[in-house]
């Protein structure tokens, strides 16, 4: 007999037992078979299912059928009720906040865990991953070293991968990747980790595949379609590369990252007026980010608009010194006097020191697209 067979015989032997009621529904979920759980929790009497644990486990249901807002109606009250509640409780009710974008209501209720137990380690993770999405990286990565040693299973390490790939530490990402894959080769955050390293050093060949794997894993995943797409024009498959980039910006209107690769995406396209488009888009979320005014003043430099495009480019310098748009523009409006040489020199130095993120955009490409942008007689003479 299997143990699902062996719970239900005592459970229907003894239906006002809540302790077997509970393992038996904890050892449904466990198998995934959450339809059968609702047709157990159907047949308990009303105060059997108005037990808190009892409870927990129909919340459980909701969850794994990703319905966020039954979650937080079963349990929030709950946490009015106990306290302290237990880790797990807050953590379920958490992770529906989180998947329902309400960032703060998930910090607040995994606070109010006292329970030092296993669930413990799921609610610290859950806490970083929150933080990550708020942008707060480095309070992520503190969070994330009061998980116990004993607890740092591959999503651990998965989630840390991509905090240390955000914050810029290439190296301790790409050890924290492979640790996560050593555990599971599925593991989603590493193998993230893994293809934008390998797109960052222009191995499209191998980030491609991974990123529509992915893709395949987690159809949602907005973060794997900008590095499909990025991988794309890497390739210069420009046109597959723009109809992946409206998922990356559909899954992701808030990342301005996205916006700048759909911009350079419809500018590889010719298509100006586009191009515009998401910079404003960019420009709406965040109006000092230096990479977006240097989109603009290079928008201005390919019109033709050079008082523009050199304001823009010192506001878009100010921001960020490194900045690699606004020397773009730079080099068109160098283009524009005829200094070549000039121009070709701040590409290539561009491209050498940002490999792979931008797909074929050379001088010949800049001066092309300029020319095609402008009518003849607005060039300037002998170009």
């Amino acid at each position: 007999m299997s143990r699902i067979a062996s719970l239900e015989a005592f459970a229907d032997r003894d239906p006002s037992n809540a302790d077997i009621l509970c393992e038996l529904l904890d050892q449904l979920l466990i198998e995934g078979q959450v339809e059968r759980a609702r047709q157990r929790l159907e047949q308990v009497a009303r105060p059997l299912r108005m037990l808190p644990g009892v409870v927990f486990r129909e919340a459980r249901c909701a969850l794994m059928e990703a319905d966020f807002a039954t979650v937080v109606a079963l349990l929030q009250p709950l946490t009015v009720e106990m306290n302290p509640a237990p880790a797990g409780l807050c953590h379920d009710l958490a992770l529906a906040q989180f998947r329902l974008k309400k960032f703060d209501d998930a910090l607040r209720t995994l606070s109010l865990a006292g329970a030092k137990d296993a669930d413990t380690s799921a609610a610290i993770e859950l806490k970083a991953r929150i933080l990550f999405y708020q942008q707060h990286i480095g309070d992520a990565l503190v969070a994330l070293d009061n998980v116990g040693a004993h607890h740092r299973h591959a999503e651990f390490h998965g989630l840390r991968a991509l905090l240390l790939l955000d914050s810029g530490e290439t190296a301790g990402a790409a050890q924290a990747a492979a640790q996560a894959l050593a555990l599971d080769p599925a593991q989603f955050d590493a193998g993230l980790v893994s293809a934008t390293l390998a797109l960052s050093e222009r191995r499209d060949d191998v980030a491609v595949p991974m990123f529509q794997q992915l893709i395949a894993a987690q159809p949602s995943a907005g973060r794997a379609y900008l590095g499909l797409g990025e991988g794309l024009m890497l390739r210069g498959d420009i046109v597959a590369a723009r109809a992946v980039l409206d998922r990356a910006v559909a899954y992701m209107p808030e990342h301005i990252g996205s916006w700048h690769a759909m911009a350079w995406c419809q500018l590889l396209q010719g298509n100006l007026d586009g191009a515009q488009e998401s910079l404003d888009a960019a420009f709406a979320l965040d109006r000092t980010f230096g990479e977006t005014h240097g989109g603009r003043a290079l928008i201005h430099a390919l019109r033709g608009e050079r008082d523009a495009a050199g304001e823009a480019i010192k506001r878009a310098l100010r921001l960020d010194p490194n900045g690699r748009s606004a020397r773009y523009a730079q080099s068109v409006l160098l283009l524009d006097e005829g200094k070549e040489a000039e121009a070709q020199a701040i590409i290539q130095s561009l491209t050498a020191s940002s490999p792979g993120m931008r797909g074929p955009v050379t001088a010949e490409f800049v001066y092309t697209l300029r020319d095609l942008l402008r009518p003849a007689q607005e060039r300037p003479r002998g170009h």
